[in-house]
């Protein structure tokens, strides 16, 4: 059975990033249901993050959960999946802030420091 994609990702986290932008929190859960799908869709959760893993300088890895795993990506990941997924600025921003809230909320402080917080729901 598929973990649903956004198994990891809080009620509250969704709240509160609704009422900062102004935007509903269907809206948060449906740009972020559609990054994780994305994800799932390419080589996979494990597969991409053992590339970044690989690929990067720095491990990425922030933590690793059953239900997820929290990173510290490079710069150029998002502007990828932004364009990927035909998002706007807005779209982009509201997405960005979701996954920082998500894993500040869980893995506590701010451990992605200048880089890019981004939670991937495990499979």
């Amino acid at each position: 059975m598929t973990r649903d994609p956004l198994a990891p990702f809080d009620d509250a986290v969704f709240a509160a990033v609704a009422e900062e932008f102004d935007t509903s929190t269907a809206a948060l859960r449906d740009l972020v249901r559609r990054q994780q799908e994305a994800v799932r869709r390419l080589p996979g959760v494990d597969d991409i993050v053992y590339e970044w893993r690989r690929g990067f300088p720095n491990d990425p890895v922030v933590e690793r959960r059953q239900e997820a795993y929290y990173l510290s990506v490079a710069d150029t990941v998002w502007p990828e999946f932004a364009a990927a997924l035909s998002l706007d600025e807005r779209e982009a921003t509201l997405l960005r802030a979701v996954h920082r809230r998500q894993l500040e909320a869980t893995v506590g402080g701010s451990p992605t420091g200048d880089r890019g917080a981004m939670v991937l729901t495990r499979e």
